[in-house]
This record gives C-alpha cells, sequence and structure tokens, in this order.
C-alpha cells in the first residue's frame, strides 16, 4: 500500500466526475449491515479559536445490506454469526494476515490454551474482547458501561485472511471501570512479552499500545466487535472498542436513507457525552503516550469532539490519532491565512497527539454525498451541487489542501486509498485495516504523489 500525499489538482477531476452520482437514492435492506457508510455535518470554525460547531444536519449514505453467504449448510450455532458471516464476506484483502496475526492470535493463549484439531488441520483460538457501550442505557442516563465479551476463532492452517477463520461471538459481560483497567494492563503486558519473544519482523512498535477504534454509522454491536477485533488482529494491538448506540439497517424503522442518517447523527450526539469520562479514565490508566486513537468515518467526528475535550482541558498527548475515511468537514478545521500559514495553537490534532493520519480517497462515493448533501442544506440546488461541487464542503480524506495542512502540522501521513484485491467496495468506504496496520508499525515519511 502505499503512503502518499495526494496533489490538490489531482483530486478535483476525480471528485467532480463522482458528484454526477445520486447516493440519496440508495436502496436499503432488512439484511444485516455492511460497512458503515457515514457522513457528518460541517460549519466554519475560526482558526484562532476553533470553537466546533456539531449540529448542522448532514449525509447518510451508509449501511449496504450484507449478502448472505449463498449456500449455508448448517443451523448457524448462535444469534451472532449471521452478522459476523456477512461482514467478513464483504471484505477484501483488508482483512489478509500480516506479521502480526500469529502473536495476536496468541494473546489471550496463557488463559485460554488453544484448541488443536490434527483431524481437521486448525486451531481454536480464544480471545477477550474488551470495549464500552451505550446501546442499552436509557434515555438521560448519562454513562456508557465497560463491558467484555470471548470470542473462538478457528484458524485453519491454509488460512491466510481474517475471510478464511470463523468467529463464534458469545454475549457480552458487563465489568466494572477497574477490572477493565486490569484486563487493559494484562493485554499491555501480554503484547509487550511477546513481542519481546518474537523475531524482528514480528516485533511491534510501541508493544505495550493500546488502541481505542470508533465505528460509523448503522453498525450492529457484533459488528462493531469484529471490526475493533480485526484491527487487533491485523496490527498487534489490543482495541478498546468504543460502541456508540447506533442502529443497523435491520433495527431500522422504514427505508428512508436521509432519516435514518439524521437519526444516527442525533444518536452520535446523545451518546458522545455517556463516554468522555470512560475514556478519560482508562486513557489514563494506559498512559496517554501509550494511546492509540483510530477511528472509521462518522467515528472521526465523534473522536473529534472528544479531542476538542482534551485540547481545551490541556491532557497529554496522545501517541497516534488514525481516520480511516473520516467524516469530518473542512470547514471545521482551521483554515490557513492570507500567506497561506496556519496557527500553531489553533491546530487541534496537533494539540492533542504526536501524529495524525487520514487515510482517504476522492473515489470515495459516500463523502461525495456528503458533500452534495451540505450543499443542498447551504440552499444549493441539487443539480448544481451534483455538477460544480464546492471544495469547502468537502472532507478531509478527499484529498484537498486542508488535508495536507493537517498532516504536515503534526508529523502524519496523509495515505491515498487504492481497492485491490477480488472484493470490491462499490462505495469505496471501508476501514483499511491493512493501512492503519502500516501506519502503526512502520516508520511513516510525508511525500507528495504526482500521479493517482
Amino acid at each position: 500500500m502505499a503512503i502518499e500525499q495526494f496533489s490538490r489538482a489531482e483530486s478535483a477531476s476525480d471528485f467532480g466526475r463522482l458528484n454526477n452520482l445520486n447516493l440519496l437514492e440508495l436502496s436499503d435492506s432488512n439484511e444485516a449491515p455492511k460497512r458503515p457508510v457515514d457522513v457528518v455535518s460541517n460549519s466554519p470554525a475560526k482558526a484562532e479559536a476553533l470553537a466546533l460547531d456539531f449540529s448542522v444536519p448532514v449525509f447518510p449514505g451508509e449501511g449496504k445490506p450484507v449478502t448472505e453467504p449463498a449456500e449455508v449448510e448448517r443451523k448457524l450455532p448462535n444469534k451472532y454469526e449471521k452478522t459476523v458471516a456477512g461482514q467478513l464476506e464483504e471484505m477484501n484483502d483488508e482483512a489478509k494476515f500480516t506479521v502480526h496475526t500469529r502473536d495476536a492470535f496468541l494473546r489471550d493463549a496463557d488463559r485460554f490454551p488453544p484448541v488443536r484439531d490434527d483431524n481437521e488441520g486448525r486451531t481454536t483460538y480464544t480471545m477477550e474482547l474488551i470495549g464500552f457501550s451505550d446501546r442499552e442505557i436509557p434515555d438521560g442516563e448519562a454513562i456508557a458501561e465497560p463491558y467484555k465479551r470471548l470470542v473462538n476463532i478457528t484458524v485453519p492452517d491454509t488460512a491466510a485472511s481474517l475471510k478464511d477463520c470463523k468467529f463464534e461471538f458469545q454475549d457480552r459481560e458487563k465489568i466494572s471501570q477497574r477490572e477493565l483497567n486490569d484486563l487493559v494492563a494484562r493485554a499491555q503486558k501480554r503484547q509487550a512479552q511477546l513481542s519481546e519473544s518474537a523475531d524482528d519482523t514480528h516485533k511491534l512498535s510501541n508493544p505495550s499500545n493500546i488502541s481505542f477504534f470508533t465505528h460509523g454509522i448503522r453498525t450492529a454491536a457484533a459488528s462493531s466487535d469484529l471490526y475493533a477485533l480485526s484491527l487487533q488482529l491485523t496490527n498487534g494491538h489490543s482495541v478498546v472498542n468504543v460502541d456508540w448506540k447506533s442502529v443497523p439497517p435491520s433495527e431500522e424503522k422504514g427505508f428512508n436513507l436521509v432519516q435514518a442518517y439524521r437519526d444516527e447523527r442525533s444518536r452520535a450526539a446523545e451518546s458522545y457525552p455517556r463516554f468522555e469520562k470512560l475514556i478519560d479514565d482508562t486513557i489514563r490508566a494506559v498512559g496517554a503516550e501509550r494511546t492509540d486513537m483510530i477511528a472509521f468515518s462518522h467515528g472521526a467526528m465523534f473522536d473529534t469532539r472528544y479531542l476538542q475535550h482534551r485540547k481545551d482541558s490541556g491532557a497529554a498527548l496522545l501517541n497516534h490519532v488514525i481516520f480511516s475515511h473520516p467524516d469530518v468537514p473542512n470547514r471545521i478545521m482551521p483554515q490557513p491565512g492570507q500567506d497561506g500559514a496556519i496557527v500553531p495553537e489553533s491546530r487541534l490534532y496537533s494539540s492533542v497527539s504526536n501524529r495524525t493520519h487520514v487515510i482517504g480517497s476522492t473515489a470515495d462515493m459516500a463523502m461525495a454525498g456528503a458533500a452534495q448533501n451540505d450543499a443542498e442544506a447551504d440552499g444549493v440546488p441539487r443539480w448544481k451541487a451534483m455538477l460544480q461541487p464546492n471544495e469547502a464542503y468537502w472532507r478531509i480524506g478527499n484529498g484537498a489542501q486542508i488535508s495536507r495542512n493537517l498532516v504536515e502540522g503534526c508529523g502524519g501521513t496523509y495515505v491515498v486509498e487504492t481497492q485491490k484485491g477480488e472484493k470490491k467496495d462499490a462505495m469505496c468506504h471501508f476501514i483499511n485495516m491493512a493501512g492503519i496496520a502500516e501506519l502503526m508499525n512502520t516508520p511513516q515519511v510525508l511525500r507528495i504523489s504526482q500521479k493517482r
């Protein structure tokens, strides 16, 4: 995967072509969801203050229905398998094993010994997921709850991808903040032990680091846990899942995508305050310098709210912030002055992290739809929004100048998304676990790409 930076001229032509697509007329289904596709609001922000306004409505281009495997010859063993199998089916080569996958499977092997089946040529590993969720919190309640969850992963000897494995999730179990902190500390210690005994190829960068993952809109609980676990199995670092109260397409009432997105955006805004203290307390236990934050799509806007809180409170710098196809409007970012420079004190991400990385693409139709929606919200006729896109409405993942300002301002990297492998995402809007693994474990050099 190329680690490159887009030029402004290159991105403009692709963006204009993609705006001919009418994303508001996407069909929906009651099937389990695919990877989420979402977008968020835009509002101007003064560079000197960077007071972010998250109240403006946005575009819903999320959650394509999952296609079930063609044939199911046996009864599904538990209520989560259909959702998980559907998500795995829709992954492309982002799900391939990495040099860190082998040791990642062994993280909990000291507590849950792997079970070997020589006759079938496979090994079953048991891992314990950890996270926070507010899915069961009644309206009006102020705090989310920590949880843990066991998952059995059966890995054939010939497996080369997470898609080749079988994942069997058990029910979530509510735990205390103290138990969560103990599990996180144990994961840090275990990762360091495995990395220390590994050869140079398999060693982790920053083996004591813990990641926090925030999903996008229209995502089921089992899906969010699978994403978090998949990140862990590809980049090697334990993941705390920030599972906000999102509703998958199978649970939505009606088939209006516009209304579905509005509901999800409102739900995310309601969920955010419930997580602030939990994330604060857990990062304090982990250590800010050993914390990485990873967010996909609308999860990046969710995290931006949290990072604004850290900036306002003068919290210690985090290690990495990684946004994959971030649904964060350019206009809420600090804008360059007449000299083209941005006042360093006004930068949000460089004020809260040592490095901020962006994975994005001008070919992301969800982000193109978001730009159209924002333009319409400002009174621009739909035909004009589609045919004459305005860079002011782009997201930071679309490759505009603001994206380069963002990553250059805090030692990060802009990754040009490429879609390879046998499985193509029609929206070009996916987490890119392979890209995240590379960003976390490989020294990066920011450079400008002269070709698409």
